[in-house]
């Protein structure tokens, strides 16, 4: 599967707004690409063979990272973390589910978008108060060349896939 081509198939052209806030003109729906099992598979192989540790965890927030890093969870047999838009007010009150990272685990982030980063430097820093690290963030599509201080790896850029 020719996987660059097959998320062209995603682009959109109109006036979006971006999570950050930001104006678009372009959008790539990834989340549509999940819905295609083999796709989906496809993303999450690539995106994992962009890993050079064995990390003790994957973790995610949002429906675009956590759709990914269940798959990447159950392929690689990874434990899998999951973090909250915010803290429920209710139950447990807990913001960070599944798999809690503990002390000296060392772990990765996944996300479908990268643009500035906010969004993942929220989970990297939930992580980091479980007491662990986190080695890097591994994403779909970087539409920024933003550094957020952490290593953010991509499949494909914005300019990659127009």
């Amino acid at each position: 599967m020719q996987l660059k081509e097959e998320l062209k198939k995603f682009k959109r052209e109109g006036n979006f707004s971006l999570s950050a806030g930001q104006d678009a003109n372009i959008y790539f729906d990834l989340k549509e690409s999940f819905g295609n099992p083999e796709l989906l598979n496809c993303i999450a192989n690539s995106l994992y063979g962009l890993v050079n540790i064995k990390p003790d965890f994957i973790a995610a927030r949002g429906l675009g990272g956590i759709t990914l890093a269940t798959a990447i969870s159950l392929r690689q047999g990874i434990n899998l973390t999951l973090i909250r838009d915010k803290q429920k007010v209710y139950g447990m009150r807990k913001i960070v589910e599944g798999y809690v990272p503990k002390k000296g685990d060392l772990g990765i982030i996944v996300d479908d978008v990268f643009t500035t980063g906010q969004n993942l430097l929220k989970s990297v820093h939930e992580i980091w108060r479980t007491g662990a690290g986190v080695s890097g963030v591994y994403v779909i599509l970087k539409r920024n060349p933003f550094e957020v201080g952490i290593p953010v790896k991509h499949l494909y850029t914005l300019d990659e896939l127009l």
